[in-house]
């Protein structure tokens, strides 16, 4: 009993950054829809295509509760292997972005994403 509530409380940290890593991944798409909005609504000024853009707060939402996490999660991990972790969200965000905006992954990204794939399981090991 003591052994399994050891491994959930020690997992906790990864599971926050684990939520954190999707919750910035989403930001980012929402950001990207965000600037098609702002690019579509030409009639408006600077202001109000920020003001009248649902996205926008969409994106500034997820963005400020990943933060408000990001600060626990350094309260119980080392930042040199949490930040590196976060390198996934380049992966998430290129396939959100793959599937939602019909961006191209080239061969050039998907090395790249291997690479990031390779170092955040080398930072993993103990």
């Amino acid at each position: 009993m003591l052994g399994t509530l050891y491994i959930t409380i020690t997992k906790v940290p990864y599971l926050l950054l684990i939520i954190n890593i999707i919750l910035m991944s989403v930001g980012q798409l929402f950001f990207k829809q965000s600037a098609i909005f702002s690019g579509t609504h030409n009639e408006l000024n600077i202001a109000l295509k920020y003001i009248l853009n649902p996205w926008f707060y969409g994106a500034i939402s997820f963005f400020a509760v990943s933060t408000l996490l990001w600060v626990q999660i350094l309260t119980q991990m080392k930042i040199s292997v949490a930040y590196p972790i976060l390198s996934i969200c380049y992966i998430l965000t290129a396939v959100g972005a793959y599937y939602l905006f019909q961006e191209k992954l080239t061969i050039l990204n998907l090395v790249g994403i291997f690479l990031i794939m390779l170092g955040v399981s080398l930072i993993s090991i103990k």
